[in-house]
């Protein structure tokens, strides 16, 4: 009777598994998907990125370009891109949130 119980146990257990892995697959992609933008100081350099890191745009306002020299205007493009890869990380950590509290100890029992 308890072999039963054990067997019916690991059996809701890999359910839980299987469905917690479709949700995590499920999320990669969307996040993959997303595009957010990334600035720098005054708005002078606008990166997007994709989620999966790849820099999709990069636009950087023609004031800025007369402005600043090579060196400060790579300055300001890996502002905007730092930027916009940390807001990727934040979407990256609010989409798996749930799963995390899903799969915390006692979590659904």
């Amino acid at each position: 009777m308890e072999s039963i119980d054990i067997a019916t146990n690991v059996d809701a257990l890999m359910e839980r598994i299987r469905g917690q892995q479709a949700n995590i697959e499920r999320i990669q992609r969307e996040l993959e998907a997303t595009e957010v933008l990334g600035t720098s100081r005054d708005d002078e350099v606008r990166v997007t990125v994709r989620g999966n890191g790849h820099v999709v745009g990069v636009d950087i306002d023609a004031d800025a370009h007369r402005r600043n020299d090579a060196h400060e205007l790579g300055e300001l493009v890996k502002e905007a891109v730092n930027d916009a890869l940390r807001k990727v990380a934040e979407a990256g950590s609010a989409r798996f949130q749930p799963v995390i509290e899903a799969a915390a100890p006692g979590a659904g029992a």
